[in-house]
């Protein structure tokens, strides 16, 4: 069987059992990489170790919350520990609350949003750089979503599309950074992803317009693999049919 064009990468994954996750983890083994699984609920990390059947021996589990300063530096630490490396690190982890019109935002839903959506991606990236750098090489991929680039969707999603406004900038900014060391930093920007949670908690929305999510981790392995290499600072549409 000829190598997958991952083979003997380690990647980071955060937000790895949730419904995108778990395709891109699927994905990511399936191409040949050694996986680490950021996760937070232990019920959750054993579904995915089950999803993944024979392939989870190169799988491996790391508990974090990756809003956490200490627990982002000791994740990474664990991870370049056990794999002695981490060559490329996906920022799934996300949220949303939206329903309420700035003026009526509650601080609590603002700052919860900035925190999970912008400060783990901001810690992440950052604790895995100096290891990228020590490297010569590495990947990121973060997240976004479309009403961070298009006025349509923000209205009572303001917090929402603000948090995610922030991940481009973070992606673009590290990209400026690193783009003589063999580091690149890119970043997806999803509308609506096809996954088990939207279809129960969007009512009258139209599934056969939104992203697969195996389509979508197809797009992120790319985005870590050779043939990508010459590509940093991009932000690319994975809209779907919407």
């Amino acid at each position: 069987m000829p190598a997958g064009p991952l083979e003997g990468q380690v990647v980071l994954v955060t937000g790895a059992t949730g419904g995108l996750g778990r395709s891109v983890v699927k994905r990511l083994l399936d191409s040949g990489a050694s996986v680490a699984a950021a996760y937070r609920d232990e019920a959750r990390y054993r579904d995915l170790v089950e999803l993944v059947g024979e392939a989870k021996n190169a799988l491996s589990g790391f508990k974090a919350d990756v809003t956490s300063e200490e627990d982002v530096q000791g994740l990474v630490e664990a991870v370049v520990r056990r794999h002695g490396r981490i060559d490329a690190i996906l920022n799934l982890v996300g949220a949303y609350r939206g329903g309420s019109e700035i003026a009526a935002t509650a601080v609590d839903d603002w700052d919860f949003l900035i925190r999970t959506n912008l400060r783990s991606a901001f810690l992440c990236c950052r604790a895995v750089l100096p290891v990228m750098a020590k490297a010569g090489r590495g990947r990121i991929v973060s997240v976004a979503a479309r009403p961070a680039v298009e006025s349509r969707g923000r209205a009572k999603s303001g917090a929402y599309a603000v948090s995610k406004a922030g991940v481009i900038v973070l992606t673009q900014a590290i990209a400026e950074e690193t783009r003589r060391s063999g580091i690149t930093a890119t970043c997806i920007v999803p509308a609506t992803i096809d996954t088990p949670r939207n279809r129960a908690e969007i009512t009258g929305g139209d599934p056969s317009k939104w992203a697969p999510p195996d389509d979508v981790a197809a797009v992120i392995v790319f985005l870590i693999s050779d043939a990508a290499a010459v590509t940093s600072g991009a932000v690319i549409p994975v809209y779907g049919k919407s």
